[in-house]
C-alpha cells in the first residue's frame, strides 16, 4: 500500500531536478512492488525532526517484519567504493569524494527507531495488564542505496546495501520473505534455530506507518540552490550570513550546494567554551557552507503556510517563559543527549531550543 507520495517541485536547478527524477524512478519501482500488499506500507519523502536530529529518508517501507529505508542517488556515471570504504563518484571525467550514503541512511534509521521507541505506547497501545508487551527495540532497520539504472558500480569492497534502482524492490521483497520464513516456528529448519525474529501484525504495521506520516514535518520554506563548490570559484573564509528568507536549521537542505542537509557541529576551545553552528553535511570536502545558529523571533501566518523570520539580534528563551509558537505553553528544561528547552504542550507543540538555554 502506498501511504504517502512525495510532492515534487520540478526545480529548474539541474542537480535538484536530477535528484527528483531519481526519486520518481524509485517511487515507481516501489509502487509496482507493494501497492497491492496489505502488509507493507510505502512512505515517500518523509521528513522527521526528533530531539533536534533530522531524518529525511527518500523512501521508507514499513512492513510487518521491520523498516526498510531507501536512499535514491542520481548517479549516471560511476560510483566506486575502495578497499578502505571511501566513496567516490565520477561524472564527465571528474572524480569527487562523497559521504557514505549507507552511513547516512543508517543514522536516519536510528532516529526513526528512537522516535518509535519513545512513542511505542501511542503506536501499539497497552495490550496486556496495562503494559506495552511489544516495543521497537528489536525492530530491524534495513537500508538500501539505489543509484540510477544507467549508473555503474565499481566495488573495491563489498557493500551489500548498494544496488541499481531497478533491483531494490526485489531485494526488499526477498528480505521480508526471509524474515517471514525465520518467524515460522513450524518450519523444520527453525526448530533448533536461536534466531529471534521481530514481527508486527498488519494492523500494527499500518498504525506504525500512519504515526510516522503524522509526524511528517515539511520544510517551512523552499531553498534556492546555488552552484556546488566544484563549480564555484569563490572560497568562503567565514560563516555565511543566511538570506533573510532562509532559516538555517538542522535537516534543512544546504542552500549553498543543494545536495546535502545541514547538520549541527560544535567548536570546542581551550578555555572550555564552545560554539555551536550549522554546517553542510558535505563539509569540508564537498561544500564549505557554514551558518551561525539563530533563534526564531516571530512566526506569521500567510494563508495556510507558516513563514519564519530571522531576528537580526537573535532571541533568548528562558525556562518558564511562554512558548513562542503556541503562546499558551511554558518552556521547560528537558534533557536527551544534551539539555534543551521544550514546550510544555509537547507533543501537540514541538518547539525546541538548544541554542540559548538560560537558567
Amino acid at each position: 500500500m502506498i501511504l504517502k507520495e512525495k510532492e515534487f517541485t520540478n526545480p529548474s536547478d539541474l542537480r535538484l531536478k536530477a535528484g527528483e527524477e531519481a526519486e520518481k524512478q524509485m517511487a515507481f519501482y516501489l509502487q509496482r512492488a507493494f501497492r497491492k500488499r496489505d502488509d507493507c506500507f510505502v512512505i515517500n519523502g518523509l521528513q522527521l525532526i526528533h530531539d533536534g536530529d533530522a531524518a529525511w529518508p527518500d523512501h521508507l517501507v514499513v512492513s510487518t517484519y521491520g523498516l526498510f529505508i531507501v536512499e535514491s542517488k542520481s548517479v549516471h556515471g560511476t560510483i566506486s567504493i575502495n578497499q578502505h570504504g571511501d566513496w567516490q563518484r565520477t561524472y564527465n571525467d571528474k572524480v569527487i569524494g562523497i559521504p557514505s550514503p549507507v552511513l547516512q541512511a543508517q543514522e536516519q534509521g536510528r532516529i526513526i527507531k528512537e522516535l518509535l521507541r519513545e512513542n511505542a505506547e501511542q503506536v501499539l497501545g497497552k495490550i496486556l495488564f496495562g503494559k506495552v508487551q511489544k516495543g521497537f527495540r528489536y525492530c530491524p532497520v534495513c537500508v538500501y542505496v539505489a543509484i540510477s539504472d544507467s549508473g555503474i558500480i565499481e566495488r573495491g569492497m563489498d557493500v551489500p546495501e548498494l544496488f541499481k534502482a531497478d533491483v531494490v524492490a526485489g531485494a526488499i521483497t526477498k528480505q521480508i520473505a526471509d524474515f517471514k520464513s525465520k518467524a515460522s516456528l513450524l518450519s523444520p529448519k527453525n526448530l533448533l534455530s536461536t534466531d529471534v525474529v521481530w514481527e508486527m501484525t498488519k494492523q500494527e504495521a499500518q498504525a506504525t506507518a500512519e504515526f510516522l506520516v503524522s509526524e511528517h514535518t515539511p520544510p517551512a520554506l523552499s531553498v534556492k540552490a546555488e552552484p556546488t563548490l566544484a563549480e564555484d570559484n569563490s572560497k568562503p573564509t567565514s560563516m555565511q550570513q543566511p538570506e533573510e528568507t532562509f532559516v538555517p536549521k538542522v535537516g534543512a537542505p544546504c542552500p549553498k550546494c543543494g545536495q546535502q542537509k545541514l547538520i549541527r557541529k560544535s567548536i570546542n576551545r581551550s578555555d572550555g567554551t564552545e560554539t555551536d553552528y550549522l554546517a553542510c553535511g558535505g563539509y569540508p570536502s564537498l561544500c564549505k557552507a557554514l551558518f551561525p545558529l539563530v533563534a526564531l523571533s516571530s512566526i506569521s501566518r500567510e494563508g495556510s503556510s507558516v513563514v519564519e523570520k530571522i531576528s537580526s539580534t537573535g532571541s533568548v528563551y528562558i525556562e518558564g517563559g511562554s512558548c513562542p509558537w503556541c503562546k499558551n505553553g511554558k518552556l521547560v528544561k528537558r534533557k536527551k543527549k544534551t539539555e534543551f528547552l521544550g514546550c510544555s504542550n509537547y507533543p501537540e507543540c514541538k518547539f525546541t531550543d538548544y541554542r540559548n538555554l538560560t537558567a
